[in-house]
């Protein structure tokens, strides 16, 4: 080894030894997240559940992580993830929405973040959100008139089951036990700071 080489790795080492003598070993990074930790709890609602819901995931401290729009054979899939902070895991609410009259709540006044996710959801899919306060066109020219961008052709349009064959399809009241377990679930695991 030339001697050029071996004076940054020598200056590595003792900056390795100075922080081992001072106690400031690096720290590794733990993995983060719902594929980590395991805990990824998914349900579909109806729409007239889905404010419900998202006022129990509030409600427990959890923070709106996105909002889109799934082009289906059987009608529009709105997706909303949640997750904490302070917890790890994720809740994914999912709510079916027909073609012929593509509304759904605006879930708004719990998340106003979510103001800009169902604009763009409006743009690109024609989804209409029922009490949102400004729902004009995001990234559209205003005088956009053509289909909405995002439309899938006939042909490439996948049925729930091609995309969810191993699981149930049917939504659960957000008053279930199946769905306070999941929320209590994940807001009782040990905090990020605590493992």
């Amino acid at each position: 080894m030339s001697e050029e080489n071996a004076q940054p790795e020598q200056a590595a080492e003792k900056t390795k030894k100075a922080e081992k003598a001072a106690g400031k070993e690096a720290k590794k990074e733990e993995p983060q997240g719902p594929a980590y930790t395991g805990y990824d709890a998914d349900f579909f609602v109806t729409p007239q559940d889905l404010l419900n819901a998202v006022g129990k995931l509030d409600q427990a401290g959890f923070f709106l992580e996105d909002v889109s729009c799934v082009d289906m054979q059987e009608g529009f899939q709105m997706v909303y993830h949640f997750d904490r902070f302070d917890q790890p895991g994720r809740v994914g609410i999912r709510v079916m929405i027909s073609k012929e009259n593509p509304e759904v709540p605006s879930i708004y006044d719990i998340y106003p973040g979510a103001a800009w996710h169902e604009r763009e959801c409006f743009d690109f899919f024609g989804v209409r959100f029922k009490g949102h306060p400004n729902l004009l066109p995001l990234l559209l020219a205003p005088d956009h008139d053509g289909p909405p961008p995002l439309l899938k052709e006939e042909s490439a349009l996948k049925d729930l089951h091609q995309i969810y064959p191993d699981r149930a399809h049917s939504p659960v009241s957000a008053d279930s036990q199946e769905f306070i377990q999941a929320i209590t679930n994940c807001s009782n695991k040990p905090s990020r700071d605590q493992s």
